[in-house]
């Protein structure tokens, strides 16, 4: 049950505190004064779309929270247990704000939560009938999902099993049309894919072919500038005269010949030593790299032209050798996947055949479940017109032949509508043709009625219910809230006398301006303020002592009406 609602900058409403309370709440008000920013504020709340369009001008956020009392929704309390939200003492705070730099917070007794979870929670705890329900009474699209949650406990769990089934199907479908061409389209991808495997793998490459080609080609380049290096070196080490291997030696000698004299001349001639022997090693090295050098022309022509032959490939095929041999791979699979593609179809189409039977043979369960509900619904909306005013009518679930050409489709292979005869003689047609808008909304109000018991929803909220109808059938369409409201708490925008008359607790919506802003103030009435703004529903005037005994009048005997019907 919706316990209070707190509404801060939503459209022309400054700051609004509301106290709901069990039973038929109704909110009534002038055109304009407000009463459709209430439920919009509702609806945001619970998680509906909303836009910055929805903040009050010249305010930075808007902000909406709400307070439920849980005790008896066990759906809303699994919901919750689900997402790991703790609500020890059965009361549940949902708040939502909306920044306009578009940020958007939802809490969840003051856990940030998604929008979507957001929603999840209060798809438990509100139902909100809106003008828009009207319109998707009258699109047949739209009956089935109306049939499917009239009997959702025994059809959810087929249909969800169907729906995971046809999710296969759908799937392996995909890929039989998706994953093979044309024959010929086949031959031409495997033409392709073989000639770009065959010169990759005929230029047989070698992982780190392309650096040591790179490393020879530098050498080849340099060459003799190189050689002149190395041979000066050997030269300024060995060459005929004062070199330096020969200084060395010299300077060896002549500390050897004092050695004996002091430990550091024997260590300075060790190191002298040591040198010479190291500038000997060197000298050898020259001496071989200079017989290994060698300039070589064609060597270096084979070179580029193999380094031409990698470019080329990594231009084609990727921008590294690495690359290259990752290209390599993926082809080859590409083109066993080709040269196997026949039996993979073949394949494909046993799955496919297999998924379709499963799908089947649970689509026909779904459909006798379907027919049996749509006995039972027709029954109950037959039973509910009859108590709204409408002895006559007859309604009935039709079920047609499918135009789907046998394909499984995601929930079942059934097309039905909702077809309604208003008065005796007439035929059943569908309920765009023969509907009033006093009917539609008759028909809406039915269906609220039996999803309510059906569903356990706590909350029902009705925004223009009263669209099209008038006189007694108001009054038989108030007792029908009334009813509802035995079971459930019931909120109802409404225009009508007949059925404010009937409210439990009246709500004015009343909109003043004080010159700078306009606000908007919501009153809660008590006996004579009920009096009085049922008389102005009546008369246009509050003060007329007519309407005023007249919806005394009518107030008390809503009253009366009320207690027969809970027994009081």
């Amino acid at each position: 049950m919706l316990q209070r609602l707190f509404i801060e900058n939503v459209a022309l409403i400054e700051r609004l505190d509301i106290e709901f309370h069990a039973g038929f709440n109704v909110l009534s008000g002038e055109t304009g004064a407000g009463k459709s920013i209430i439920i919009d504020a509702v609806n945001f709340v619970l998680g509906e779309r909303a836009s910055r369009e929805l903040i009050r001008h010249g305010a930075q956020k808007t902000k909406v929270e709400a307070v439920f009392d849980i005790a008896d929704c066990g759906g809303t309390k699994a919901v919750l247990a689900e997402q790991g939200i703790d609500c020890e003492d059965d009361t549940l705070f949902l708040s939502r704000e909306l920044s306009v730099a578009g940020k958007n917070l939802c809490r969840v007794n003051g856990i940030l939560t998604s929008v979507t979870i957001l929603k999840a929670v209060s798809d438990t705890l509100v139902d909100i009938h809106g003008q828009h329900e009207h319109q998707s009474l009258l699109a047949p699209e739209n009956h089935i999902a109306f049939l499917d949650a009239y009997a959702h406990a025994e059809i959810l769990p087929i249909r969800n099993e169907l729906n995971r089934i046809y999710g296969e199907f759908a799937a392996l479908r995909r890929e039989r049309l998706s994953g093979f061409g044309s024959v010929a389209e086949r031959e031409r991808q495997i033409d392709i894919l073989k000639y770009q495997i065959n010169e990759i793998s005929a230029a047989g490459i070698e992982t780190d072919e392309e650096d040591a080609l790179q490393a020879e080609k530098t050498l080849l380049v340099n060459a003799e500038r190189i050689m002149l290096a190395v041979e000066t070196a050997y030269e300024q080490l060995n060459g005929e005269g004062s070199s330096a291997t020969a200084a060395v030696d010299a300077a060896r000698h002549n500390m050897e010949s004092i050695s004996g004299y002091a430990k550091e001349y024997a260590e300075a001639a060790q190191k002298l030593a040591d040198a010479y022997y190291a500038l000997e090693d060197v000298g050898y090295a020259l001496r071989d790299m200079k017989g290994g050098l060698e300039f070589d022309p064609q060597r270096l022509d084979q070179i580029e032209m193999r380094l031409e032959t990698l470019s080329d490939l990594k231009r084609k095929y990727g921008g590294t050798i690495a690359e290259v041999f990752a290209f390599e791979q993926e082809a080859q699979e590409k083109l066993d996947a080709l040269l196997q593609a026949d039996a993979r179809a073949a394949k494909l189409d046993e799955k496919l055949a297999e998924a379709k039977k499963r799908y089947f043979s649970l689509a026909q369960r779904l459909t006798a479940l379907r027919e049996a509900a749509a006995e039972r619904l027709s029954g109950d909306v037959l039973s509910q017109l009859r108590a709204l005013g409408m002895e006559k009518a007859a309604f009935r679930v039709a079920f047609a032949a499918p135009q789907d050409n046998g394909e499984p489709q995601e929930n079942g292979m059934d097309a039905l509508e909702f077809l309604l005869s208003a008065n005796p003689g007439e035929p059943l047609k569908p309920l765009a043709k023969v509907a009033s808008g006093g009917e539609l909304s008759r028909i809406m109000l039915g269906f609220k009625a039996i999803f309510a018991d059906n569903d356990r929803i706590g909350t029902l909220i009705f925004d223009e219910i009263d669209t099209g109808i008038s006189g007694r059938i108001a009054g038989t369409v108030g007792e029908k809230m009334v009813g509802i409201a035995g079971a459930h708490q019931v909120i109802c925008v409404t225009h009508l006398p007949q059925i404010a008359a009937l409210a439990d607790v009246h709500y004015l919506v009343e909109k003043t301006d004080d010159g700078m802003a306009t606000h908007v103030a919501v009153r809660l009435l008590d006996l004579d303020g009920k009096y009085r703004r049922i008389a102005q529903m009546m008369d246009g005037s509050s003060d007329s002592p007519l309407a005023l005994e007249h919806a005394k009048t009518l107030v008390d005997k809503a009253e009366k009406a009320k207690k027969i019907r809970r027994g009081n």
